[in-house]
């Protein structure tokens, strides 16, 4: 049967490789130009390490992981050490766990799929009309065509699931912060650490490929083009004005560079839907179900997903509507307890308030004590 999958990060990828595996047509689109490099370094765990293994690339991802050499410094809004932090300490399901890069895993997923897997790149869906035969798609290039599934894995912001499911409004629910990530020039040497204030968290680490900055803010909803970079750097220096001590005065004039390398900023949102399928058309990783960055387990739940979707449907002879209980019933609980990581990860990355601020520092003081000894 044919499959089209849109978008060609982690859950994409990892779908292209499961339903081609299981002997069937794939066609990817994307609408960027290629594999879109950058980003935080992310964390293969739990299930998705069987995942890995069933895929043959576990050995892979545990050779690049990032090896995470001592706990970091974290700083008061003076520059001064505080504390330290080893995100291990709070962060592992399992002592396998790995952390790798983006464009690692990436890199590593890509290397799995078949040659007979059709990639599109600079194009996406346009339109889509489902019928009880399939769905006939139309594309930006102007090219039709028809596939017996649709798989929307293009990201928070899907397209897929705007057009079968529903505006974006109804479903992505804001989690009261805002994340951003630039990789950081190599001009100046870079202190590896992390400053907090009330409800800002800046970091500095080196994500395996060099030095990358990072800012944490909590913040209601903003309301702006998430595709107009210039409004997003702009949001940023707003953000970044409060604070002069430590590195952040270089670190707020990388993150506004145009010419700035990995460049990324988004809202931390979760995507909260009663269903991931309608007629013949699927949704998963962050179109489906996001656990937002704070969690930890947004790849961990992309790969499961795809995993899960492309054999409960192959398993019900391409019939997604008699697939659908089932598919749900193995993922649900799953997607609610990575979703419910994020509430957990909020108060330890970035506390809102100075008491709350001082409790988390004083317990990252207990953890580096007792992992000392």
């Amino acid at each position: 049967m044919d499959v089209l999958i849109s978008g060609a990060s982690m859950a994409g990828l990892s779908a292209a490789y499961w339903f081609s595996r299981l002997g069937h047509r794939v066609t990817v689109v994307e609408r960027a130009d290629g594999l879109r490099p950058g980003g935080a370094p992310i964390d293969v765990r739990g299930r998705a390490l069987g995942t890995a293994e069933r895929m043959g690339i576990l050995g892979r991802i545990d050779d690049q992981k990032v090896s995470i050499v001592e706990p970091a410094p974290v700083l008061d809004g003076a520059g001064a050490q505080v504390a330290t932090l080893d995100l291990r300490w709070f962060a592992n399901e399992t002592d396998e766990d790995a952390e790798i890069t983006r464009d690692r895993l990436n890199r590593i997923l890509l290397g799995t799929i078949p040659e007979d897997v059709e990639f599109r790149f600079r194009t996406s869906i346009c339109a889509l009309a489902d019928g009880a035969k399939g769905v006939d798609v139309a594309f930006t290039d102007g090219r039709e065509g028809h596939y017996e599934l649709v798989v929307g894995a293009d990201g928070l912001h899907s397209n897929v699931r705007k057009l079968a499911f529903g505006p974006e409004k109804d479903y992505v629910r804001h989690f009261g912060h805002y994340v951003a990530l630039v990789d950081l020039p190599s001009g100046r040497q870079w202190q590896r650490g992390m400053l907090n204030v009330p409800g800002l968290t800046i970091a500095v680490r080196d994500a395996g490929d060099g030095p990358q900055g990072m800012m944490l803010v909590a913040s209601p909803e903003v309301d702006y083009d998430y595709r107009d970079l210039d409004a997003q750097r702009r949001m940023i220096d707003r953000f970044l004005s409060s604070v002069d001590a430590w590195q952040v005065p270089a670190l707020r004039a990388a993150f506004i560079d145009p010419a700035a390398k990995g460049f990324y900023f988004d809202s931390v949102s979760q995507t909260h839907m009663p269903s991931w399928i309608k007629g013949n058309v699927a949704v998963i990783g962050d179109a489906g179900h996001c656990a937002a960055l704070l969690s930890g387990m947004g790849t961990t739940l992309a790969m499961v997903a795809a995993e899960t979707l492309a054999t409960t449907w192959t398993e019900y002879e391409g019939d997604l509507e008699a697939a659908s209980p089932a598919y749900h019933e193995r993922l649900r609980p799953y997607v609610d307890q990575c979703q419910a990581f994020a509430h957990e990860g909020a108060p330890i990355m970035v506390p809102k308030t100075q008491e709350a601020l001082d409790e988390r520092n004083a317990t990252f003081r207990a953890y580096a004590a007792r992992f000392a000894t």
